[in-house]
């Protein structure tokens, strides 16, 4: 017996919307691991993000060499080059959990970018810092002209959020970043369905 095509359509709609809450959630829980007291000052990525990264490179290369090796008429280059970027997405993410841990210090912060490039701040420096919430990220613009982003899947944020409070002072901090600082530095992360 098959499904009509209707409820087959639902179905499929229906498994990755709950797939997706399940990862989404296990992504955030993620974020409040148990830590060493050394690592209190330090943000960086969960493993699950390095898992996530690591799956989905391996699934999106799969993909690609199975149709391949066993090519279809209905797959062109637009089917590569959108999973060439599905790939490179999940690339990003190693490379962000591997490169993009942060220090927080009294003076300032230490970034790791994914590309590997650092950047070295005092919180002096600190010109506005915003939360983007599309994004997921706060946005520190400095004196210089840099900008520095520290998302919010970060291990570590209420030091972060400790810190930015005390040295940074509100004038330079807009309304909504504000909030979600306050928030951080209590244990309350921020949502991250944006």
């Amino acid at each position: 017996m098959t499904m009509p095509g209707w409820l087959s359509a639902v179905a499929q709609a229906l498994f990755w919307i709950v797939a997706t809450a399940f990862t989404m959630r296990w992504l955030a829980r993620s974020r409040q691991q148990a830590r060493r007291a050394a690592d209190l000052d330090r943000l960086q990525q969960p493993r699950s993000m390095l898992a996530l990264g690591s799956a989905g490179t391996v699934l999106w290369v799969g993909v690609m060499a199975a149709f391949t090796i066993w090519p279809d008429d209905t797959v062109s280059v637009w089917f590569y080059l959108f999973f060439v970027g599905l790939t490179l997405l999940s690339l990003f993410l190693v490379a962000d959990y591997v490169n993009g841990r942060h220090a927080v210090r009294e003076a300032g912060m230490d970034i790791g970018r994914p590309s590997g490039r650092r950047l070295s701040f005092g919180w002096d420096e600190v010109e506005q810092i915003r939360y983007a919430k599309s994004a997921g990220w706060f946005r520190i613009a400095l004196r210089s002209g840099e900008v520095a982003r520290v998302s919010s899947m970060l291990m570590g944020l209420p030091a972060f959020a400790d810190q930015v409070l005390r040295h940074v002072p509100a004038a330079r901090i807009e309304a909504d970043a504000l909030k979600m600082l306050s928030e951080a530095a209590r244990g309350k992360l921020p949502g991250i369905w944006g």
